[in-house]
């Protein structure tokens, strides 16, 4: 076996190697890695993985498997700082101003009354001047020369409460698009109760909006106490008819949709009920995703609700697993790395409220002591060009994070490339935003193996 030197590599921090060591189809030992500078996950024999573990390239290396760990960036340039490489990707995302992201709240209300909900609704729609102002804005955002690509999303509240405002504004900036052949993605953010199958007909055909995200928190009895109505009505099995018959629809082929699930005290011994309920009732369709989440404060109190980081991420390795054997689809690690965190970190992303206000967090906007954090409204001199927001309370985000002495765990974690700091906001408000599959890695690897015909074995 030739082997090649070490002298001009080095082997990323930016890697995890699984505990478990398997067998791969045709019988050789092997471990899987996930090289998270790439998001790839991939087995490698069982000397390198054990050199790669310890941080050594070794001289057990061919030339042909150099060349791959290099290409997954397991193995980089020896004299780079790793930090400035991984935060200079995410600040090159944040700094693109040819991809413009809009989010739009046509309502400040809502129709639920959610326990674990940190925003203050109030029956204000988007209307009259500030409706004009707002259409201004896109339009003028869409029409820039520089903009390459733009995602238009409707959020809340419960965007659908102003269903009729959807239908307008997006009348106006399809054209446009069309136009300049822009890059297009739309998503509405909505409890559902409200998402009857001819209205996801309309979004999809006649709005081009391109994903749902739609809360279900548990099997009938367990959702409509934990997302009530304020009208005293239930939801679960509206969402779930109009779900069936969309995905029925050959001409709403053009949406997809994810199930969320919020995840406390509360629900968390009926998760997997829902989970079975839903795969029977024909969820395990490929448009459909599912994705279950921890609930967390939005600038309100929710540690009796909340669950502990580890106690959530050891149920949720059971809930994976419980979504493989049912043929659900869910996503086992991200499969690229962070290009942009979020909206707070890029001057290109906004939100924008009904009374015209814009702000960089999704989570400020209809949070009252957060109010003051806008970083402007559209009726304002900037907003005419189409330009970039102002700046706002996040953007220094990457720097802070790679800046000399930095105080933020992020510098020295290696799932930093993949989520490239969960959350700015929450890391400043003292709260830990890591994400659970920092904490389930293993089991993830272990699933991982299992979906790709690997079978577990001792290490010898």
């Amino acid at each position: 076996m030739s082997t090649v030197s070490d002298a001009e590599d080095k082997v990323s921090e930016y890697r995890i190697v699984s505990k478990s060591c398997f067998r791969n189809r045709r019988g050789q030992p092997v471990k899987l890695i996930y090289a998270t500078r790439t998001s790839e996950v991939f087995p490698v024999p069982l000397a390198i993985a054990q050199a790669l573990d310890r941080g050594e390239a070794g001289s057990v290396l061919t030339e042909q498997e150099r060349t791959s760990l290099r290409r997954r960036e397991i193995l980089v340039p020896a004299d780079e700082n790793e930090l400035d490489a991984v935060t200079g990707r995410l600040q090159q995302g944040a700094d693109d101003v040819g991809h413009r992201h809009l989010a739009l709240l046509p309502t400040s209300y809502c129709n639920m009354g959610c326990t674990y909900c940190g925003q203050t609704h109030r029956r204000i729609p988007l209307r009259g001047q500030h409706r004009d102002a707002v259409r201004r804005r896109v339009l003028g955002v869409l029409n820039r020369e520089d903009t390459r690509s733009a995602r238009v999303d409707w959020f809340g509240g419960e965007p659908l409460m102003a269903y009729a405002i959807i239908r307008d504004l997006a009348a106006s900036f399809l054209p446009v698009v069309e136009r300049r052949g822009l890059g297009w993605s739309s998503v509405i953010v909505t409890n559902g109760a409200l998402l009857s199958y001819r209205k996801i007909k309309v979004l999809a055909k006649e709005c081009r909006v391109t994903h749902a995200e739609i809360t279900i928190d548990g099997p009938p009895d367990v959702h409509d106490v934990h997302r009530p109505l304020k009208s005293g009505m239930t939801s679960f099995w509206r969402i779930v008819e109009s779900l069936q018959q969309a995905l029925d629809d050959d001409e709403t082929a053009g949406m997809t949709f994810g199930i969320r699930t919020n995840v406390d005290v509360h629900n968390e011994d009926r998760v997997e009920e829902m989970l079975q309920m839903l795969a029977a009732e024909g969820f395990t369709h490929p448009r459909v995703r599912f994705g279950i989440k921890p609930v967390h404060s939005w600038g309100n109190d929710v540690r009796e609700l909340e669950l502990a980081k580890q106690h959530f991420a050891d149920r949720e390795a059971r809930w994976l697993s419980v979504m493989r054997s049912l043929g659900l689809n869910f996503q086992v690690l991200p499969t690229a790395p962070a290009r942009k965190l979020c909206p707070a970190v890029s001057r290109s992303d906004e939100l924008i409220t009904p009374d015209g206000d814009a702000f960089s967090c999704s989570e400020q906007p209809l949070v009252d002591h957060l109010k003051s954090t806008a970083v402007g409204n559209v009726d304002q001199d900037w907003a005419a060009s189409g330009g970039l927001r102002p700046t706002g309370t996040y953007d220094d985000w990457h720097t802070e994070v790679a800046a000399p002495g930095s105080q933020r765990s992020c510098t020295t974690c290696r799932f930093y490339p993949t989520c490239g700091g969960a959350c700015p906001k929450l890391w400043r408000e003292g709260h830990w935003p890591c994400p659970s599959y920092k904490f389930n890695i293993q089991a993830r690897f272990d699933l991982i193996a299992e979906m790709n015909g690997f079978t577990k074995i001792e290490e010898g």
